[in-house]
Formats: structure tokens, C-alpha cells, sequence
């Protein structure tokens, strides 16, 4: 397989009595190409959604612990599924801070040319700071609430966590989408001179952060290496709960080897609570399954 110059990969899969196909091409001498029932898509966020799916992987169970982007992403990938506007708002707002990073890293004399472009970005940055800020805050009020319920089942309510939204913006700006834009719009005007001086966009969203905590204290300092992947493995399965709610099903769980990275505890409560939901599980250890009622079907692949 890896001495081949290309490869097509075809996922077909139903949604109620509707059957539809994604397919990807790959080659080494062309970008990616992406497929929705045979006909090519011009962007991959055309299919995005299409096929919803909760994936967790070895690499997750350091959501915790690993740096701002990674939790970032965690939230901008479980939000994408459900609202494909989010996707052109993430992707038009990369566009205006590059273009407004690239004036910003002009010397003083070439960036007094573009300076009524500087004000033109930060006024559109604000209103998509608002706009992104507001549905991230959203999302992670609801991702608090099913945390809550899936932590209280794994430690018998011993260990209470929350998690909330860091952002540049206070709880008094999120009462109104006008009043988290001005927000935003003081922020990239203010401190403007500041930003020349670094050369690049210090204040929005592509700042944020999740901070999480259990018993009032900061997850990623204090807490240990079973109580993060227990987290992590919350928040992931609280990301299939609040799909269910959004969609009125559950999307599919694709466990990447991830069993063999977590406790017999922690394993058990995993297999135990996905009866009802379509999982699909990768692991070279059959005998994690052996002793479950579980309605997994093995494959194969010798």
C-alpha cells in the first residue's frame, strides 16, 4: 500500500431510508480530492456534517493537558457537525486576521498606506468574534451539563468538574450579541498600537481556551493522569450526547485503539454505556470484550 502513487477511500452509510456515499482520492502528486454520491466537491466543508461521527483516539486522552489549540479545535470540530455556518465563520475569520497580520508586520512608513484596511478587518473581525464567541459559549454550557452527568456516574459523585468558556470577553458581554461585539471592537482598536509592535492579532477568538476543573481546581495542574483521561472521555462522550440533541440521533463513535490506553474501570464503564449507540471500536485485544453484554460484531483485518 505505501509503494502506490494514489488511493480512493468510500465510506456509504444511511440516514434513515436515505443511503449516501463521501468518498476521498488521494495521490501523491495532487491535492485531495473530495466526493459526495460521485460528484466532486470544490470544499470540504460541502460534506462536513453529512456523515456525523465522534472520534476518540489515543492522542484525546491529552485534550486536557495539551495546549489551548488542542482543546480549541476539540470545540470548533464538535460544533462544525451540527452548524455548517460555523465552518464558513471559522474559515472567513482565518482569512481577515492573515490579511490584517500582514499589514500588521509592515514597517511604520508601507502601513500608514493600508491603515483605513487595518480598521475595515478589525470591524469585521469583531462582528465574527461575536458571532464564533456566541455559539462556542453555547455549546460549552451544554458540554458542562453532560460532563457533569457522565463524571458523577464514573466516580459515584465523588469528584464534581466544570468546564467553562475563556475568552477575551466577560459573562456581562455574552447578555447581548451588540454588546460582545462592541467588546471585541474596543479590544482590536485599543490596543492597536500594541499589536503593531508585535506584529500580528493578540485579541479573538483564535485565542480562547477551555478551562476545566474538578473540585475547584484547574484540571491541567492538578489533576491526575486518571482523573484527565476520565475528562477526556467525558467530554467526548458528551459531544455524541449533545448531537443527539441537536439531530435527534446519536452520530456513530469511532474508539480508536483507545481502550488499551485507559483502566479496566474506565474500560468497563465505556462498553457498558454504548448499547444503544452504533460504535465502531479498533483493538488488538479481543479478551476487553470477552466478558461484556455487548452486541459487538469482530472484524478481521489479518
Amino acid at each position: 500500500m505505501f509503494d502506490k502513487s494514489a488511493g480512493y477511500a468510500l465510506l456509504e452509510f444511511s440516514k434513515g431510508e436515505q443511503s449516501s456515499r463521501l468518498g476521498v482520492q488521494l495521490s501523491r502528486s495532487a491535492p485531495k480530492a473530495f466526493y459526495k454520491n460521485g460528484n466532486r466537491v470544490a470544499k470540504t466543508s460541502e460534506i462536513i456534517g453529512e456523515f456525523r461521527a465522534v472520534l476518540f483516539c489515543p492522542s484525546h486522552l491529552g485534550i486536557i493537558s495539551d495546549s489551548p489549540s488542542v482543546r480549541r479545535n476539540f470545540l470548533d470540530v464538535a460544533i462544525s457537525q451540527l452548524k455548517p455556518v460555523y465552518i464558513k465563520m471559522l474559515s472567513r475569520y482565518n482569512e481577515v486576521v492573515s490579511a490584517r497580520n500582514a499589514i500588521l508586520k509592515m514597517d511604520e512608513a508601507e502601513r500608514a498606506q493600508y491603515r483605513d484596511m487595518i480598521d475595515f478587518y478589525s470591524s469585521e473581525l469583531a462582528v465574527l468574534c461575536a458571532d464564533i464567541a456566541d455559539v462556542r459559549n453555547e455549546y460549552v454550557k451544554k458540554l458542562d451539563y453532560w460532563v457533569k452527568q457522565f463524571f458523577e456516574q464514573m466516580t459515584d459523585g465523588r469528584e464534581i468538574p466544570k468546564i467553562s468558556y475563556e475568552t477575551n470577553a466577560s459573562s456581562e458581554d455574552f447578555e447581548s450579541r451588540e454588546s460582545l461585539k462592541n467588546k471585541y471592537g474596543r479590544l482590536l482598536t485599543e490596543n492597536l498600537e500594541r499589536e503593531m509592535r508585535y506584529g500580528a492579532t493578540i485579541f479573538g477568538i483564535h485565542k480562547d481556551d477551555l478551562k476545566i476543573e474538578i473540585n475547584g481546581r484547574e484540571a491541567r495542574f492538578f489533576a491526575s493522569q486518571g482523573q484527565q483521561r476520565s475528562l477526556a472521555l467525558a467530554m467526548k462522550m458528551a459531544e455524541g450526547e449533545i448531537s443527539r440533541e441537536h439531530t435527534g440521533e446519536y452520530p456513530v463513535f469511532l474508539l480508536d485503539d483507545v481502550l488499551s490506553e485507559l483502566d479496566e474501570q474506565r474500560r468497563r464503564y465505556v462498553l457498558s454505556n454504548i448499547n444503544d449507540r452504533q460504535v465502531i471500536i479498533t483493538s488488538c485485544e479481543t479478551s476487553f470484550f470477552a466478558e461484556e453484554e455487548t452486541n459487538f460484531i469482530p472484524i478481521n483485518n489479518a
